[in-house]
């Protein structure tokens, strides 16, 4: 029989990463990086406010790249090639992408006013204090993130704490299992799979998701381990056996 779990307990940071506690690492990803951009928006936005210069660019060109990802959506973004002066006279000629708005209803050869910084010239704001506003969005965004990072964090770090105890202090019992059942989700294009059991009180369960193969083993009518929960019972090829339990 396919053996899917140690007879030692499984740690309970194991069960969180398996019930879906990684997913909290993706948000928090996003999270950090969302912070850092706020931040370093923020920062300079506080330089703009401080050596922040007006001048009059010269649009001398605009040009759009295309993107494509992998599921065939196209990205536009949108460029200006801007040629102005600063106060010292110094002559600047950047790329600097811009919005679909300003794009589509500035001429080539008009000019339009930036806001550039007197220590680091190439370095502007098409629209005055956009470093500010995209520094607030991406705190919002960032935000909301955190609270998902939350959500994601409690549901799995419940199911963990409840097979925990239900190892710890449950009832052990046998159960008959009845078969195997697909998930609704593919990791890698293959379809995870359930082992599925009842229980003495003829309460039906199931275990956490597996590959196929690693379930082969099982067949209806074998009979299998589990510990009782307060609200379900948790297979002990999920969370491993109780220390010093015996069949």
């Amino acid at each position: 029989m396919a053996k899917v779990a140690d007879d030692k307990p499984v740690p309970l940071w194991r069960l969180f990463w398996r019930m879906g506690g990684w997913i909290t690492l993706i948000f928090l990803v996003f999270l950090g990086f969302l912070t850092l951009f706020s931040v370093l928006s923020l920062n300079l936005a506080h330089r703009f406010d401080t050596e922040g210069r007006e001048a009059e660019a010269l649009v001398l060109d605009k040009y759009q790249t295309v993107t494509t990802d992998s599921d065939g959506d196209r990205e536009i973004t949108y460029y200006f090639v801007l040629q102005f002066e600063t106060n010292r006279n110094l002559p600047v000629e950047l790329d600097r992408s811009v919005g679909s708005g300003i794009y589509h209803k500035t001429a080539i050869n008009t000019r339009i006013p930036i806001w550039y910084l007197e220590s680091e010239p190439d370095r502007i704001e098409v629209s005055r204090g956009e470093n500010r506003t995209a520094s607030v969005v991406t705190r919002w965004i960032a935000l909301i993130f955190g609270i998902a990072a939350l959500v994601a964090m409690w549901f799995p770090a419940r199911w963990a704490v409840a097979a925990v105890r239900a190892r710890r202090y449950g009832l052990r019992e046998t159960a008959t299992v009845t078969g195997t059942k697909a998930t609704n989700y593919r990791v890698n294009n293959r379809y995870r799979y359930r082992l599925t059991w009842e229980e003495p009180s003829g309460r039906a369960g199931e275990s956490l998701a597996y590959k196929e193969e690693q379930l082969d083993g099982f067949r209806s009518g074998d009979k299998i381990t589990v510990y009782q929960g307060i609200k379900r019972a948790w297979w002990s090829g999920d969370v491993g056996e109780r220390p010093g339990a015996r069949d």
